[in-house]
């Protein structure tokens, strides 16, 4: 009798698992349910004039329309972003890396850091026109600078909140200088510098735009700035709706490199 009654906490507990997962995933589609509904409603009522808010038909309709440069946009927009995200988040790891872990270097660079991380990358536009024109170079450099202040800063600190016990221990069992940076503090930094790189990410999407505000003959931005020139709301919503769908697709994948590199990092259940 035992066994069979184990069987059944069993199948229950199994049974009691599927259902709370299928209802956390109905549960995350209710948020975007309710604000795609709110918004049906309010633009089909004639609560907000389509001037303010266009529904999602006429959305949709104006995404057709320019559906065969969709491409060219898209295009032009994930280069700059992949490029400068790649570019600046390396900078910033490689530069974190000895900062955080030799007190010399931090003593020499870390206030060098600190002056420059306040420095919002949107006001140094002009400059940057300046300095590097109008063409890639300045969109570059712009979303790899403000990749790096992320970065950079993300990394210092985990590298000096690795606990140094992990530390001594391996150093009592020999090992000495490359070893214990690899053995030891590459994986321990990993976790944290996986959330600065998504934090990194999603902000280079807004960067990207603000430096396709510069000047540019295609992208996210230059919908939006379209959008506003022509006031067709509806093509600067399709700007930002294609910014967010990728966004949340770059997120995505950074998520799942994420669980496979940090596999043995215990996680809660939500």
């Amino acid at each position: 009798m035992i066994p069979a009654r184990t069987d059944k906490i069993g199948w229950f507990h199994i049974v009691k698992g599927w259902i709370i997962e299928r209802s956390g995933r109905l549960l995350n589609f209710l948020g975007l349910v309710i604000i795609f509904g709110l918004w049906f409603w309010l633009s089909n009522t004639g609560w907000v004039p389509p001037l303010y808010l266009p529904s999602p038909q006429a959305v949709y309709r104006c995404f057709i329309q320019y559906s065969a440069d969709m491409p060219m946009h898209i295009a032009d927009s994930m280069y700059r972003i992949i490029v400068g995200f790649a570019i600046g988040s390396a900078l910033g790891i490689l530069m974190g890396l000895p900062i955080g872990w030799s007190k010399v270097l931090g003593r020499i660079f870390e206030p060098v850091v600190e002056f420059i991380r306040p420095m919002p990358p949107l006001a140094l536009i002009p400059l940057f026109i300046l300095w590097f024109g109008i063409g890639n170079s300045s969109k570059l450099i712009l979303i790899s600078f403000g990749c790096w202040v992320i970065l950079v800063v993300n990394t210092i600190e985990s590298v000096r909140n690795i606990d140094p016990l992990y530390i001594n221990a391996a150093r009592s069992l020999g090992a000495k200088g490359f070893q214990i940076f690899r053995t030891v503090l590459i994986p321990a930094i990993i976790p944290g510098i996986m959330g600065g790189i998504r934090v990194a990410a999603a902000t280079s999407f807004g960067m990207n735009v603000a430096a396709e505000f510069m000047g540019t003959r295609a992208g996210f931005g230059y919908l939006i700035i379209e959008g506003r020139r022509f006031v067709m709301t509806d093509l600067l919503l399709v700007g930002v709706f294609l910014i967010t769908i990728f966004s949340i697709l770059v997120n995505w994948l950074l998520k799942l490199t994420e669980s496979h590199f940090t596999r043995w990092v215990p996680r809660k259940d939500l």
